[in-house]
Formats: C-alpha cells, sequence, structure tokens
C-alpha cells in the first residue's frame, strides 16, 4: 500500500518537479556540483517512477492511502498542471526569501561593523580628549 505525499504516484511527480526546478537554477547558476548532486536524485526518483509502474502492472491495481481535503478535483492533468505552477510559485519564494535574506545579512554586517568603528571612534575621542587636557 503506498500512502499520499510519500511514495504515491502524485508524491514522486511532485518530488520531480521541485527536484528539476532546484536542478533549473543550479545550473542558471552554475554551480556544478548541485547540478550534479540534482541530477543523481532525479535519476533516483525517475527509478522510483518505473518501480511503481511496473507495480502497478504487476498487481493490475494501484492501492493507496488517499489524503482527505476539503476540496477536490476530478481532473488529473488540471491537477498535475496547477501542482507544477504551485511547486515553480515555492521555488520562486524561496529564490526571493534568500537574496533578502542576504540584503539583511549584508547589512547587518555592515551595520555591526560600522558599529565597531564608533565604539572604537568614541572611545579614541574620549581618550584625546583627556590626553589634551
Amino acid at each position: 500500500m503506498r500512502i499520499t505525499n510519500i511514495d504515491t504516484l502524485s508524491a514522486l511527480v511532485d518530488r520531480l518537479v521541485t527536484e528539476r526546478i532546484k536542478h533549473f537554477f543550479f545550473k542558471k547558476d552554475g554551480d556544478q556540483k548541485r547540478t550534479e548532486h540534482q541530477e543523481i536524485v532525479i535519476h533516483e526518483i525517475k527509478t522510483k517512477l518505473i518501480d511503481l509502474f511496473q507495480e502497478v502492472y504487476d498487481k493490475d491495481r494501484y492501492e493507496y492511502l488517499q489524503e482527505h481535503r476539503t476540496f477536490t478535483a476530478s481532473n488529473i492533468v488540471e491537477n498535475i498542471d496547477e501542482l507544477v505552477t504551485n511547486d515553480i510559485h515555492i521555488g520562486e519564494s524561496d529564490r526571493a526569501r534568500l537574496n533578502i535574506a542576504m540584503m539583511e545579512e549584508k547589512r547587518l554586517r555592515k551595520s555591526n561593523e560600522g558599529r565597531s568603528f564608533n565604539k572604537n571612534e568614541i572611545d579614541s575621542n574620549l581618550s584625546k580628549l583627556i590626553d589634551n587636557e
């Protein structure tokens, strides 16, 4: 028995889409190490999909525990299309959050360096003021 969000067809397709999106961005960014890693992950997911199809063929049925939701749609093509779109939006949001985090990290580091400089200047100025009296 396959379990939704673990090893069902929809879970594997969702994971494949997610890993493909990551592969796309790693390749776009020229990150060879992560790109190669993603290619291994993608290959393994495809292997699991082939195994699933072979299992369904051999058993002549597809057994899975369905996830219970408040809304259900009947059109598998539309669901797959929406799944891909949602995964793309997740990827875009993750990248945007990372860019914001990097900007904030730079601002934090610059502020910490400026703070340190300011404190040193205050102490230095006080020392000079006392030395001149």
